[in-house]
């Protein structure tokens, strides 16, 4: 016959140790393929969808004028893609802005900040 110590001692093994380790185990394994379901993000749609958005602004401007706070916008969501450092930089060397107003002034120094950041001469 078990007696009512033994009893005990067993049911202390089976939920004290066992059960929770196969619990953890099974949670594991659960988050583990949930993890395996989500695709990847990728950040090269979002960046193609920006350049996308500088190419638009530049087809549709026949005079040579910008939508300037969309402009300023544009430029300063470049530093959301350090790992596109190198085509962003080239696109700011060759991207030219020559006029004299507000939004004009604000893009020229967006444009500089921008370059700095990627180059990694600002830390901001």
């Amino acid at each position: 016959m078990v007696s009512g110590f033994e009893w005990t001692a067993l049911a202390l093994i089976l939920f004290g140790m066992v059960l929770p380790f196969w619990i953890m185990v099974l949670l594991v394994l659960y988050l583990a393929m949930q993890n395996k379901k989500k695709p990847s993000e990728s950040r090269a749609p979002k960046y193609a969808d920006l350049m996308g958005m500088f190419a638009r602004m530049l087809d549709k401007s026949n005079d040579g004028k910008f939508d300037g706070p969309t402009m300023v916008a544009c430029i300063r969501d470049l530093k959301k893609f350090p790992e596109y450092r190198d085509a962003s930089i080239m696109f700011l060397e060759e991207l030219r802005i020559t006029g004299s107003g507000k939004f004009d002034d604000m893009a020229k120094t967006e444009q500089k900040n921008v370059e700095r950041h990627l180059l990694g001469l600002k830390d901001d």
